[in-house]
């Protein structure tokens, strides 16, 4: 009988172990898309920064709508409330990617750099009419963002654990 509980309360300290050495699942959209701890395999990232592009368009399509003039153009204020939406949109994606920057055992160095790309283009972005007016210089910042965006979706995490914690693929 008493073998049984010391048993017992072993397993149950060796199950409580076991929890904390393993990923934990996120649960709340909170922890989802604005947790900048831990880390998130490829998979999970690539889905969540499919969520938070499609949200954007579903905001942001009807609300341009409204300001575009006659001959198809978007208005001033049509520009700045796009940029708004834009500018909304890079507090997730940021967080997802310090996260997955975290999957490859590297600091959040490349998501500011990536971040503060994405805040010039867009306030560059605000001038242009259409596609055909876009600069060099906004060229190239696109360019910059896509390459340091591709690497941090199709980069292969650390496996195991690493200094921000624990692999997520198990």
């Amino acid at each position: 009988m008493i073998l049984e509980k010391v048993c017992k309360m072993n397993l149950s300290k060796n199950n409580d172990s076991i929890k904390s050495e393993v990923y934990t699942e996120d649960k709340t959209i909170q922890e989802m898309f604005l947790k900048m701890t831990g880390r998130l395999n490829r998979l999970r990232y690539f889905k969540r920064v499919i969520v938070v592009a499609l949200v954007s368009l579903v905001v942001s399509f009807p609300i341009l709508m409204i300001f575009i003039d006659d001959l198809g153009n978007i208005t001033p204020l049509g520009n700045i409330v796009n940029a708004i939406i834009n500018l909304a949109t890079f507090i997730p994606l940021y967080c997802l990617d310090v996260r997955r920057l975290h999957d490859l055992d590297k600091d959040e160095t490349l998501a500011k750099i990536s971040l503060g790309l994405g805040v010039v283009g867009t306030i560059m972005g605000m001038n242009n009419e259409d596609l055909s007016s876009i600069s060099a210089v906004e060229m190239i910042i696109y360019g910059i963002s896509s390459v340091i965006g591709l690497y941090i979706l199709l980069a292969p995490g650390t496996k195991g654990e690493n200094k921000y914690g624990h692999d997520p693929l198990g």
